[in-house]
């Protein structure tokens, strides 16, 4: 096996005896050519205007930005993007041409999600709203924009051909859902499904990336088929799901970013226990892989550091080979 199947063990839940890093294991890439979201501020490829935010160092859709004036009026209003307009195979050879596929994962980040997208196409209130009082407009546009991605994923499968496919799509605040699982079920879970199996096709394996508190639809998700998830920030009760679907569910992240990561002020010893606290409490078992997803990055070498001197502790496997 080369170094990057050994890897990709621990996304088939499998305990190798070392603890890959998304810093020192991975390629990663979120495509320059599909323009979901500007990297600073500017339009997306849906027309949809963002602003860059230097407090969370990411663009956020402009207040007040509107780009449907009414769910009734989507097929009128929404203009998809050209997917045929774009040379995929040149774009993919320019990401890609230094990836290390011997020795790597590569990682694919997909962002802005179904729902994500309502939202940013009509505002979070009015998605929000959709779903209680136009239910029927609201699926019709969850089913064309699902469409549309799944056409995205076989482009990328097609042309890309990552390890890892992060499909993101934030379902939780830092404390509860963003809706309730009823409606989840309702609108997400069959178009959701339609997603990771679509990534499946492709060759990829699927990582559902929901930022907040998602125990509610864990097990839902690992009924899906997902192959791994992100970031599980720890506002869940992080080793209790590791205990039930580690079998299952690849655990990629379960770090207190918020408070320690990207506190300002945050001390280097701060930094060590809050890797070594994550890597004791998840990485028994295998089916981990460290990723604290982070709006700051000062703290990586420190993290990385730590993160070696831990990452050889856990279970017997093929550790040797990565000396």
């Amino acid at each position: 096996m080369t170094r990057r199947e050994q890897l990709l063990e621990v996304y088939k839940h499998k305990n190798i005896g070392y603890v890959p890093c998304f810093f020192t294991d991975m390629d990663f890439s979120q495509p320059v050519e599909i323009n979901e979201r500007p990297k600073g501020s500017g339009m997306d490829w849906f027309g949809v205007e963002w602003e860059f935010v230097p407090a969370v160092m990411a663009p956020m859709v402009k207040p007040g930005t509107k780009r449907l004036t009414n769910i009734y009026n989507w097929r009128e209003e929404l203009v998809f993007p050209d997917l045929t307009a774009i040379d995929w195979e040149a774009a993919a050879a320019r990401e890609t041409a230094g990836w290390d596929r011997e020795n790597k994962i590569s990682f694919m980040m997909l962002i802005n999600g179904i729902f994500e997208r309502t939202h940013a196409l009509m505002g979070f209130e009015d998605a929000l709203c959709a779903m209680y009082e136009e239910p029927e407009a609201y699926h019709e546009l969850v089913d064309a924009i699902t469409d549309y991605k799944l056409e995205v994923i076989r482009i990328i499968g097609t042309y890309y051909k990552p390890d890892v496919l992060s499909f993101h799509d934030d379902f939780g605040a830092n404390d509860r859902m963003l809706m309730s699982t009823a409606l989840w079920e309702e609108f997400f879970k069959e178009p959701l499904s339609r997603v990771i199996a679509e990534t499946h096709r492709q060759g990829m394996l699927y990582e559902h990336h929901s930022c907040g508190y998602i125990a509610p639809i864990f097990g839902q998700l690992a009924e899906l088929g997902i192959d791994a998830i992100d970031p599980l920030q720890v506002t869940n009760p992080v080793r209790e799901l590791k205990n039930q679907y580690q079998d299952r569910v690849t655990f990629v992240g379960g770090y207190n970013n918020q408070a320690v990561y990207d506190r300002p002020g945050v001390t280097e010893e701060e930094i060590r226990q809050e890797t070594r606290r994550a890597m004791e409490e998840l990485a028994p078992g295998g089916s981990f892989v460290a990723f604290p997803l982070t709006v700051t990055f000062d703290f990586v070498p420190v993290f990385i550091d730590e993160h070696m001197k831990h990452a050889f502790r856990f279970g017997e496997g093929q550790a040797d080979h990565f000396d």
